[in-house]
Order: C-alpha cells, then structure tokens, then sequence
C-alpha cells in the first residue's frame, strides 16, 4: 500500500495522512520516511514538477558564482556591503563585502544574532571592520533585509 501511494508520487507527508486515515497507524515524519528507506521505498516524481524545481536551484548557484563587489572610486575606506537575494541555509540575513585595502569575504548573521565571516579573503583592518559596521546598520535601518 506504501509503495503504490509512493509510486503515484505522495509525498512523505501525504503518505503519513494517508497511514493515520486509512490504517490507523500514526506515525512521525520521520518515522515514515525511515520505513521507506528501511523498505527501499522511492517516492515517484511527476515531470511537470521537476521541470519547475531545476531553474530554482541555478538561482543561488549563479548567484553564488557572481564575483564579489568592488569598492567604489570616489569613496576610499568605505566598504562595499552587498545582501544576497537568497539567505544562506540557517542564516537569518548575509551577504558579501568588499573592504578598500582588497579584503573580500562573505558575513552571515544566524537566528541567535551570532555574526560570522565565510570565505575571508584577507584581514580587514579595524577601521574597515568599524566602517563595515556602520555601513551594515545603515543597509538594515532602510530595510535592506
């Protein structure tokens, strides 16, 4: 019965209704997609919803292929502070930076408020580390998020 519900292409959750509806068996999420593991069990997929899901995953890949930004002329000692369009998994905001003296790198700011750095490039100084800062507020005031 599983497997025909997973080869009609029910989802996990579907197929967990379905158990407590129809054969009174109650089970977690988790213990459902177990038991189609444990059984080899594969949920079919349907080919109009695959051709929708490809062109959401070249979405982050070509925005993560995207060069970092270059500090602007005219501005010296001003960082560069990009938001991505697309938060990074268990993230509540990121983005990139580019700093005067060459030193590129990735920030994030997760659930709990902890700031972090990916993929630094260089050592910023601490006044480009304090004009980050502001420059940063000043993006999140605006409502940059």
């Amino acid at each position: 019965m599983v497997r025909q519900w997973a080869g009609e292409g029910v989802d996990l959750n579907g197929i967990q209704k379905r158990l407590a509806a129809e054969c009174g068996v109650h089970l977690t999420y988790m213990d459902v997609r177990f038991l189609l593991l444990d059984h080899g069990i594969e949920i079919a997929t349907a080919a109009a919803p695959e051709q929708v899901k490809q062109p959401e995953p070249a979405a982050p890949a070509a925005s993560a292929a995207e060069p970092m930004p270059a500090p602007e002329a005219g501005q010296p000692g001003k960082p560069v502070v990009t938001l991505d369009e697309l938060t990074l998994p268990g993230t509540l905001i990121s983005g990139k930076v580019a700093f005067a003296s060459g030193t590129r790198g990735g920030w994030q700011i997760d659930q709990l408020g902890r700031f972090a750095w990916n993929d630094l490039q260089g050592q910023p100084t601490p006044e480009e580390l304090q004009a980050f800062q502001v420059e940063l507020t000043q993006i999140l005031s605006r409502g940059g998020v």
